[in-house]
């Protein structure tokens, strides 16, 4: 391939593979797509694994005397692998891992890992307002503290509700001006099987889905382990089958706040 022609440039950014270039985006842009390598057949039998779970969650909050519409929490599975754990593959993706690796450090963890619903025949959607991953913050930071991979169940498209960015955001403290969104908003369509990445401080929002079909995705967030998970997955997922070691990291396992000096000197104790 061609070399870009260039002038008094003295450095110049060096990618080593395909990774490092999707990388470049996602640091000049804040989000970028990355094939999660699925074939048709994995993707219909994670469909119908969604499909199963928003059921059997909807059962278990009834159970419990809760209306997830009353709560709000109708579109949303949260820790959707604890009710289909084929998604937990999902979340271990090879390809995504090494680009969390790269950009978060060689040790991170999995904030939350929901399943969303964009309802047809354009239903109020949730995540429908703009907003950053680590929301109610106004600060740039030089390396992302967290990356958003939303993982495409169905095609994104613009008819049924595909995700907005604004280019750059991450970039700046404050939300920009109603009349920049309007100028310079964006919107990521992909086939399914796709993850959308974006730096959590990269603003986003959904859009209204106008086709007769739900649009389903899987949204997870990563992060340093310093922040803290929306839900304690550790709990949660204490009886998943399976998880090596590392995933356990990943998940959060060993992460708990000590409960007393005593707790603190006998954990150094075992180091």
């Amino acid at each position: 391939m061609t070399e870009i022609d260039r002038y008094g440039v003295k450095e110049t950014a060096v990618v080593r593979d395909d990774i490092d270039v999707l990388i470049e985006d996602l640091r000049l842009t804040g989000y970028t797509t990355l094939d999660a390598g699925l074939t048709g057949e994995q993707l219909d039998a994670l469909s119908s694994d969604f499909d199963a779970a928003e059921v059997e969650y909807a059962e278990q909050a009834a159970s419990a005397g809760y209306d997830l519409s009353t709560i709000g929490e109708r579109d949303t599975i949260r820790v959707l692998p604890k009710y289909a754990p084929a998604f937990m593959a999902i979340a271990f993706n090879e390809r995504l891992a090494q680009m969390l690796s790269r950009m978060l450090g060689g040790y991170y963890i999995l904030n939350q890992v929901n399943g969303l619903i964009n309802r047809a025949n354009g239903s109020k959607y949730g995540q429908a307002s703009f907003h950053r991953d680590l929301p109610y913050q106004h600060f740039v930071s030089s390396r992302p503290l967290a990356i958003n991979a939303l993982f495409a169940l169905d095609d994104f498209t613009a008819e049924n509700g595909a995700t907005r960015v604004i280019p750059a955001s991450h970039h700046r403290e404050d939300f920009p001006s109603d009349e920049t969104v309007r100028r310079r908003q964006s919107q990521v369509t992909v086939p399914r099987g796709t993850f959308i990445i974006l730096d959590c401080m990269l603003y986003h929002a959904g859009s209204t889905n106008h086709t007769d079909r739900n649009r389903r995705g899987v949204n997870h967030v990563f992060t340093i382990p310093m922040l803290r998970q929306q839900l304690h997955l550790p709990s949660i997922l204490s009886d998943f089958p399976g998880l090596s070691a590392d995933q356990k990291k990943i998940l959060g396992f060993g992460l708990d706040e000590y409960r007393s000096v005593d707790a603190w000197f006998s954990a150094r104790a075992k180091k």
